[in-house]
């Protein structure tokens, strides 16, 4: 599907997804117009489907980044997931809402300005018909894999 050339532009896309055409190109000893076919390439067959910024979320005051996991007896997760996402707060984001295996088979990934606006979205959660239980864990220390590492690129 993809060969070594491709890992090493998306790698280089993980790592910026601003980074130029031009600079993929330099960095990997190809013209432009050749990098520029490949990504649209990979564009057009959804393996790259949208560009995105890594924002840092304490420098606009949300110092809690956490997984709250749910109990949930529904017959429609999809509408649950919904009105999930849409809870809405100045203090809190819900970031994802994924459905899961297990016990407790809802997870939100959610950043807040301090723990009270956790307890808060607590609150606002068991309001919910069919949120029976949350369980919260805070995220202290996170890293991601190397961008080589995951597309297998070697330097």
């Amino acid at each position: 599907m993809i060969d070594d050339v491709d890992r090493k532009i998306l790698g280089l896309l993980l790592q910026n997804g601003r980074i130029t055409h031009e600079e993929i190109a330099k960095r990997l000893n190809f013209s432009r117009p050749a990098i520029h076919q490949r990504v649209a390439k990979l564009t057009e067959k959804g393996i790259i489907s949208s560009y995105t910024a890594e924002i840092n979320w304490e420098k606009l005051g949300y110092a809690i980044d956490a997984f709250i996991l749910a109990t949930v007896y529904t017959k429609d997760f999809n509408e649950m997931i919904d009105d999930l996402l849409k809870l809405e707060h100045e203090d809190w984001i819900v970031l994802n809402v994924y459905r899961v295996t297990g016990k407790h088979c809802i997870m939100l990934r959610v950043k807040a300005k301090n723990s009270a606006s956790i307890s808060a979205l607590h609150d606002q959660m068991l309001k919910f018909v069919g949120i029976v239980e949350t369980y919260t864990m805070l995220v202290l220390q996170g890293r991601a894999v190397a961008y080589n590492e995951l597309m297998h690129i070697e330097d």
